[in-house]
């Protein structure tokens, strides 16, 4: 056998590798040029004087306006650097409140493309010429009318004006020729108007009330930041494109009205991890190569349960960053289908009968320092943060049990859930038998120590194969907030809905945890005793049996905890008193926005 040689650097400005194996080229492939298409914090670093780079990082941290200097030098060798990709223009990329009115993937993004040109304002002429560049000023900040996207009465056509921000924490990255710069979207007087703001308001809750608890605690002091982060699992179905364009229901409601099951849909499970059709295989590997391409780690691609029915999901990152990778993938899934004569279909429910689809959203916080909150650990330590943050999101998601619910609440996912293929709209939190009862033990009066995350062993009793190692606890797929060994599964979310607001209610429910632990530890409480009563008052929400089952709802009602089954009903609550004050609280919504953000809910569910 020969050896492999490669060569480790871009061979031209599109990053496109030289591959050979014992003399025979071959053509890179999606893994030789990934990432070489976003401005990531490695390209930044090799664009960036030392000290630029170090200020920009910082500001990440501290938030700190980049001052105009670097601005400049920021905006220079971004410019260079997308124009070695070949684009030719820039686009501020924001996310419009469009979630559950019908609109497809693509749409939750909002941009437009400005050429990569101004006039030179050192001629002396009256018609001066243009030239190539990206003005600083338009790298970081932009206007556009703000009157013509959803915003529940904060802005009129008479006061239209909305600006534009670079969110620094997502990277710019360059497709189709333009340069997109992801950013948050506000009115002329702050409000926010997007999905995107409330994320990043969320994230810094999360990252106060989180090194306020370290604090605390003695845990973890030597950490800087706290961060989210999201991997989401995209479900989708895939048909002929002709078919579509017959059915008037699909067409306009994005699922059919009308029809009949075939006589073998998905009764036997025969589609589930079968090969997927060969068109559809060409579909997902295209999208994939795109999206490696884009900075996007694309790592699974399966069929799913239903006939026609798919799924791709990436490896996580941090949250901003991977709900915009998510608004980006739906828009190339789109985009490549059409090329390939098919339809994909995002709609959580497009025929009745067979299941909807979803888009599970894999989240976790931790800090600069790698510790994970949601992680048992090996040590005394870990085991302790891990404790002690699983009592302050029961807190959340018992205290703010209708946020939640709020955050997945809209026409499409009306259909889904609560269909013996998606969790129930009750929400509750599975941690796992084994903790349930730690739990227990600590309210009966026991240390927060003693629970041992150990994993077991499945052993096929074969020769030939090794025992699998299991995680600690089961899976509860009727679960809608199950544990999943080192995070949590919020598995109600839809599968056209863009990730950021229902990642922004779990930063702020959970930062919400926090803060009240920490206000009963710096008023002289145990950190045991504060746990322990934090897990008391919390202690319903807690639910590990079968959420399909009839029993539930029944079993929910006595415990206290809310059933809004659909949509108005969820709504209602959002912008109540008790969902005001932990917005405020936490910094993520004035009491305008939320009434605001309420009045776009009814507006999408009705369109």
């Amino acid at each position: 056998m020969g050896t492999c040689n490669s060569v480790s650097g871009a061979s031209d400005a599109k990053g496109v590798y030289e591959i050979y194996d014992v003399g025979n080229e071959r053509k890179a492939d999606a893994i030789d040029t990934s990432s070489v298409a976003v401005f990531n914090d490695g390209a930044m670093k090799a664009a960036l004087p030392a000290a630029v780079y170090a200020r920009f990082k910082d500001a990440l941290v501290t938030g700190a306006p980049t001052s105009e200097e670097d601005q400049i030098v920021i905006a220079e060798a971004i410019f260079h650097w997308a124009r070695g990709q070949g684009a030719t223009a820039f686009a501020h990329w924001f996310f419009p409140m469009r979630g559950g009115s019908g609109a497809c993937g693509k749409m939750c993004g909002a941009c437009k493309a400005d050429t990569f040109i101004d006039l030179d304002w050192t001629s002396a002429e009256a018609t001066k010429p243009f030239q190539a560049c990206l003005p600083h000023e338009r790298l970081f900040m932009g206007e556009t009318d703000g009157s013509s996207f959803p915003n529940g009465g904060l802005r009129q056509t008479h006061t239209a004006a909305a600006f534009t921000t670079w969110d620094r924490s997502s990277p710019c990255y360059v497709m189709d020729g333009v340069l997109r710069v992801p950013c948050a979207f506000v009115t002329h007087l702050g409000a926010c108007i997007d999905d995107k703001t409330p994320l990043l308001r969320s994230n810094d809750a999360v990252n106060r009330e989180g090194l306020r608890l370290l604090k605390n605690i003695k845990i973890g002091t030597d950490a800087k930041a706290l961060n989210s982060y999201l991997g989401w699992e995209q479900e989708f179905f895939v048909i002929k494109a002709d078919l579509y364009l017959q059915r008037p229901d699909l067409v306009n409601c994005g699922r059919t009205l009308i029809g009949a099951l075939p006589p073998r849909n998905q009764q036997a499970e025969l589609n589930y991890f079968a090969p997927p059709a060969e068109s559809v295989s060409k579909l997902m590997n295209q999208v994939r190569d795109i999206c490696m391409r884009l900075g996007v780690p694309m790592a699974v691609l399966h069929n799913e349960v239903a006939c026609a029915q798919h799924e791709m999901s990436p490896i996580y990152c941090h949250s901003t960053f991977s709900c915009d990778n998510n608004v980006l993938f739906m828009e190339i899934l789109e985009r490549e289908a059409e090329k390939l004569a098919l339809k994909a279909l995002l709609h959580e429910k497009p025929f009745a009968g067979i299941n909807g689809s979803g888009k599970h959203n894999n989240w976790s916080v931790g800090t600069d320092t790698g510790l994970n909150l949601f992680y048992p650990g090996k040590t005394d330590d870990a085991r302790n943060l891990f404790v002690t943050a699983i009592a302050c999101l029961a807190f959340g998601l018992c205290q703010h049990n209708e946020l939640v619910r709020c955050a997945v609440a809209h026409a499409g996912n009306d259909h889904r859930l609560g269909a013996q293929e998606a969790p129930p709209a009750i929400i509750s939190l599975y941690p796992g038998t084994g903790f349930e009862a730690h739990v227990d033990k600590i309210i009966a009066g026991g240390p927060l120590l003693g629970y041992m995350a150990e994993k077991a062993t499945a052993d096929p009793k074969a020769t030939a194969t090794m025992p699998a190692v299991c995680g600690a606890e089961d899976r509860n797929r009727t679960a809608p907030f199950p544990f999943c060994g080192n995070r949590f599964e919020f598995r109600a979310v839809g599968s056209s809905q863009n990730c950021s607001f229902p990642i922004a209610v779990c930063n702020t429910i959970m930062a919400a945890g926090m803060a009240h632990l920490s206000g009963l530890l710096e008023g002289g409480m145990s950190q045991r005793d504060a746990v322990a009563k934090m897990f008391r008052e919390n202690r319903h929400v807690i639910f590990t049996g079968n959420g399909y089952s009839a029993e539930w709802p029944l079993e929910a009602k006595k415990r206290g905890l809310p059933n809004l089954h659909n949509t108005p009903l969820a709504i209602q609550t959002f912008n109540q008193p008790k969902a005001k004050r932990v917005f405020q609280a936490m910094g993520i919504l004035s009491d305008e926005e939320c009434d605001a953000r309420a009045e776009v809910m009814y507006e999408n569910y009705c369109t």
